[in-house]
């Protein structure tokens, strides 16, 4: 195997590994949003369905693109009950390279300015047991790019992406028990991307040709 072809497949894996791709039942989910239910901002629901609480819980942020990336930040989130929902909303002050800030995407007021996405990196305890989830807007349990930072795929703001719509797309990322793994660097945040474009594609090719042998 090329080390091209290598690079590919092990970029393909670790996106697969990041999306959350697990066969044991998942603990709960994370929906995410871009203007809603506060205005022109991120937010995150942390849906606890389980029969435990989650406590001891850090929302970690790690930039990957353009004037943020390579910067990690931090926030503690409160305990979330048993069968309760906790919706945290970026509402940090609006000032260049903070990840938690309201306004994310307008953060640097340069337009358009290649702000840069963030993956997300939660962690917490869960009948004790560690849990964790881990997903980006590109790599997450949709299978495609979620614009819930107001950013489009390549990081830039004040693209269609800075939706004011109101509305969840829906489920972004799965809890699991375990540890996270670590981040993959920047740089291979493309070839990932482009992995899941080639799996895509090549599925395609050969559901046409089973299809043209049928």
């Amino acid at each position: 195997m090329s080390s091209t072809l290598k690079a590919f497949a092990g970029a393909a894996l670790a996106a697969a590994t990041l999306a959350g791709a697990s066969a044991s039942a998942h603990v709960a989910t994370i929906s995410g949003a871009y203007d809603y239910p506060v205005y022109d901002t991120p937010s995150l629901t942390f849906n606890n369905t389980s029969a435990f609480n989650f406590t001891g819980i850090t929302l970690k942020l790690t930039g990957y693109q353009g004037l943020n990336n390579g910067i990690v930040q931090s926030i503690t989130l409160p305990d979330i009950t048993a069968g309760s929902s906790f919706t945290y909303v970026w509402l940090g002050a609006t000032t260049g390279g903070n990840l938690f800030a309201y306004d994310y995407d307008d953060e640097y007021g340069v337009y358009p300015a290649q702000v840069g996405n963030f993956a997300v990196t939660f962690t917490a305890t869960w009948n004790s047991q560690s849990i964790y989830s881990q997903f980006t807007p590109a790599v997450n349990a949709s299978g495609g790019f979620v614009g819930w930072e107001g950013l489009d795929p390549a990081g830039y703001a004040e693209s269609a992406y800075d939706l004011h719509s109101g509305t969840f797309p829906g489920v972004l990322a799965y809890i699991d028990v375990g540890t996270p793994p670590p981040l993959p660097e920047p740089s291979t945040w493309a070839l990932m991307l482009v992995g899941f474009a080639g799996l895509g594609g090549a599925l395609r090719m050969a559901g046409r040709k089973a299809a043209a042998a049928a």
